[in-house]
């Protein structure tokens, strides 16, 4: 049983470094919205907290259009805990590099998500998704 988490924690962490490899590219939208839930929950610094796929395209594109370049995430101490069969909260650290035109971003926040691993499809989905 142990083995299977161990797997299940290895293909959610392979997918956040997928993540952020699209997020530091500024990826298309599509590519997001697969693994977001209709009704996702978003917060980041400086911004409201924003629901659904609409309100995602919508905060992304206004925040590729302010950048000069690609971005960076440095993540670090991830904890992945399983609240429920196949539930799992994920708490953990990035360092955000971005050339931006007002001016360029270089802070450390703290990440929250709620996912659920859909095994239909073998991929997460991210419900909820809080940056601070």
């Amino acid at each position: 049983m142990e083995n299977l988490q161990q797997e299940k924690d290895q293909k959610i962490q392979d997918f956040m470094k997928n993540w952020f490899e699209n997020f530091d590219r500024l990826e298309e939208n599509s590519y997001f919205l697969q693994y977001l839930s209709d009704d996702v929950k978003m917060k980041f610094p400086g911004n409201d907290q924003f629901t659904g796929h609409d309100a995602f395209c919508n905060w992304f594109t206004d925040s590729k259009n302010n950048m000069l370049g690609n971005t960076t995430h440095h993540v670090s101490d991830i904890k992945i805990t399983e609240v429920e069969k196949d539930q799992y909260d994920i708490n953990f650290k990035v360092r955000y590099v971005a050339p931006m035109k007002q001016a360029n971003i270089d802070m450390d926040v703290t990440e929250d998500w709620k996912l659920s691993w859909d095994n239909a499809n073998d991929k997460p989905v991210i419900s909820e998704y809080l940056v601070s």
